[in-house]
């Protein structure tokens, strides 16, 4: 499977942009960051992230091209918008949200076999 730098890239936006909307507490001033903690990920987990990230490619890859044609910022907004929306879906149809995708992911991408393992899960779609 062969996918363009900007779709990958898209992909990526359509699982993160929920969480940048997402409303947050604001910092206490004594607050600390919250320590980074290992996340095991089952092999269900990685399937389920694979099927995802594929269902987002495919989303990205749907618009792209009317994204190439937005003749106005504002219209190029739109599509990114409805774009998300969709991507959104599909990540709530296999019963995750936007963050428990992204903490997987974060977790695939600190771990070399892990990443492999998706990326074997993700060609294999």
């Amino acid at each position: 499977m062969r996918t363009s730098t900007v779709t990958i890239w898209l992909a990526a936006a359509l699982a993160a942009a929920p969480l940048s909307f997402a409303q947050r507490q604001p910092d206490s001033p004594r607050a600390q960051p919250p320590a980074a903690e290992a996340i095991s990920v089952s092999d269900a987990e990685l399937e389920t992230f694979a099927a995802i990230y594929i269902d987002l490619v495919d989303t990205a890859a749907k618009y792209q091209p009317q994204m190439d044609a937005a003749e106005s910022e504002q219209q190029a907004l739109a599509i990114r918008d409805q774009a998300q929306a969709e991507g959104l879906a599909k990540v709530t149809q296999r019963g995750w949200t936007p963050e428990k995708f992204s903490l997987v992911g974060d977790a695939i991408n600190s771990d070399p076999v892990l990443t492999e393992r998706a990326l074997r899960l993700i060609e294999a779609k």
